[in-house]
């Protein structure tokens, strides 16, 4: 009950505390062991105050520290912090600035980099004097993707970095309490504290809404158009997420469920309208769908998004909704046979099968781009598949057949499908290749390659492609875990052990 009333509050009462954890030393032990590190061109401390100060490298252009600011750092004076760091152009480590009374970063005038190999934390945080860290909105990271807290600035306005590129591609950020913040930051969102997000553009998370029993009150999430951090939406009565209609992009976390959909019995549609994103830079886009309405239904224009970045799936309880017409006018046409089928399709929903006496009409496949259902090419005479140029994903729903047959084709010998990417099936083999021309793939080396080109595991003549690369395979379709809303636990934890 405690943690439930201090989330409540979280939105509406400004807390002091922080997300990340972190021990500057281990931080520190762990960056020196890193290649890279002149021995003499670093910081040894675990703070940066009047009696470290002078163990800084002044000379060295490229600094390798944890560099941290307490409040052992205010009596420092100003042009003392200026003369100190007048020739730092590289920071190797991370910036942390807590529980300060500095009014700017200026004095690090001369910084343009800062080198984060192994995510430290940057945190910026309970500095009730500060006003101005323009150095953080100009400057190049080299190694992205690290925690960003910037929190209890009540005199910050952080909102440049938000709208700049030099944190684009950044998934974890925490800025909340400052004078202005970066869009809104996501909890625990229910029917008692949805109201406090409404004109929200942008939800950095972890973000979890759950228990919520009034799908009506969440129209306050209408003008969100940016979600950056996995997202969990559980143990809810709503039909779909159309408050989520404008959203436009998002980006997920390593190692976790990105966009989590579970226990929602009433849900049958997505209701993502807008969503032409999904974003992860160094993993798969993580999805689970599941426990929802037995209709639950994806759009095509869903199921192409899913398909065009590279999305893994926990669980996909979907199948495709029965609509033929799309926002872009492109031609969809609903598959009977190769004969029947229209010569100007763009998309093609349903299963489509080319079998002996169809060689004829695969022309008609020249401008396809995507197959919602399967596609199966079976008992022809064709050599290649130079018609299938422009196809660029094949999904299969609710069925665990591959999403590409290849069988029986004694003259098939060139498989190329040069814009593919990401075929779909919950089945275990998405490209199942049998029975064609023989050495299609002369060694496993080849096999394996084609396996990459295409992103989806293979099926060649009964055998996996695999290679003997010391035991582990250059393509690893990455097992996804249920985040089950372990982020929102983790904050609830964290502020039942702080005092607002």
């Amino acid at each position: 009950m405690t943690c439930l009333l201090l989330l409540t509050l979280f939105v509406f009462i400004t807390p002091i505390y922080t997300v990340f954890t972190y021990n500057a030393t281990d931080d520190m032990a762990l960056l020196f062991e890193k290649t890279g590190c002149d021995s003499q061109c670093r910081f040894n401390a675990s703070e940066f105050s009047l009696d470290t100060i002078d163990l800084w490298p002044v000379n060295c252009s490229t600094v390798c520290a944890i560099l941290k600011f307490t409040s052992s750092s205010n009596n420092i004076p100003y042009e003392k912090l200026k003369s100190t760091f007048q020739n730092l152009n590289s920071l190797r480590g991370v910036l942390r600035v807590e529980n300060t009374t500095l009014t700017n970063f200026s004095f690090f005038g001369n910084m343009t980099i800062i080198s984060n190999i192994n995510k430290n934390v940057l945190s910026i945080s309970n500095n009730p004097k500060l006003t101005d860290i323009g150095v953080l909105f100009t400057i190049t990271n080299i190694y992205i993707n690290y925690a960003v807290q910037i929190m209890n600035n009540p005199k910050l306005d952080v909102s440049p970095l938000c709208v700049g590129e030099n944190f684009l591609d950044f998934d974890r950020f925490y800025i909340v309490n400052n004078l202005k913040d970066c869009g809104c930051t996501g909890t625990i969102i229910n029917n008692a504290n949805i109201h406090a997000y409404k004109n929200c553009t942008t939800i950095f998370g972890p973000t979890e809404i759950s228990n919520a029993t009034d799908a009506s009150m969440f129209s306050a999430l209408s003008s969100v158009r940016n979600i950056t951090g996995p997202i969990t939406i559980r143990n809810t009565n709503f039909q779909n997420l159309s408050f989520f209609s404008k959203v436009e992009r998002m980006k997920g976390d390593e190692n976790v469920v990105n966009l989590d959909i579970h226990d929602n019995p009433n849900m049958t549609r997505l209701g993502f309208e807008s969503l032409l994103d999904l974003y992860n830079i160094e993993d798969w886009f993580r999805v689970n769908i599941q426990n929802v309405h037995p209709d639950f239904c994806l759009t095509m224009e869903e199921m192409q998004v899913f398909t065009t970045f590279n999305t893994k799936y926990v669980k996909l309880e979907a199948k495709y909704c029965n609509i033929t017409t799309r926002k872009d006018g492109q031609k969809t046409c609903l598959f009977e046979s190769m004969s029947a089928l229209a010569n100007d399709c763009v998309h093609i929903m349903g299963n489509v099968v080319v079998s002996s006496g169809d060689e004829e009409y695969t022309r008609k496949l020249s401008i396809v781009t995507n197959i919602y259902g399967s596609l199966s090419i079976t008992n022809t005479t064709l050599k290649n598949l130079e018609f299938l140029g422009n196809l660029t994903n094949v999904a299969v729903l609710n069925d665990t057949s591959p999403a590409i047959l290849l069988d029986s084709n004694p003259d098939l010998f060139d498989i190329s499908l040069l814009s593919m990417r990401f075929p779909y099936t919950s089945g275990p083999y998405a490209v199942v290749v049998q029975n064609n021309a023989p050495n299609i793939f002369p060694n496993p080396y080849q096999c394996h390659n084609y396996q990459n080109a295409v992103g989806a595991y293979v099926l060649y003549n009964g055998a996996e492609c695999e290679i003997d690369t010391g035991g582990s395979s250059q393509f690893s379709e990455k097992k996804a875990h249920q985040n089950c809303g372990v982020y929102g636990i983790l904050i609830c934890a964290l502020l039942c052990f702080v005092n607002i």
